[in-house]
């Protein structure tokens, strides 16, 4: 994994709901990880059971979990940077499902 990709997760308060600003945009705090990105075109479902067709994968470490519908930040290979919304996530586990290898999200981008 030697790319980057920077998370844009909403800022929550105490009862859950996302902290706005004085125009009403969610403030939000940046989290950083490393990535592998590649390029694929696929079809794949999202959260509400649509099919969606997606042109980007991301790998995750296992420690990163970011939500559907957030905005992510990555850069390619290539080094070229771009800006994409999670469609649905995935995860590799083990054979017993008590450990996750690595995450991948199917990002909109």
């Amino acid at each position: 994994m030697r790319q980057k990709v920077t998370a844009n997760v909403p800022v929550l308060d105490e009862i859950g709901q996302p902290i706005v600003d004085k125009y009403g945009r969610p403030q939000t705090k940046e989290i950083k990880s490393k990535a592998r990105v590649q390029f694929k075109s696929q079809l794949v479902r999202d959260a509400n059971g649509r099919e969606r067709r997606v042109n980007l994968e991301i790998d995750l470490p296992r420690d990163f979990n970011p939500e559907s519908g957030i905005e992510l930040d990555y850069v390619t290979i290539d080094g070229k940077e771009g800006t994409g919304t999670i469609v649905a996530k995935d995860e590799a586990t083990n054979l017993s499902g008590s450990r996750v290898y690595y995450r991948t999200v199917f990002v909109d981008g």
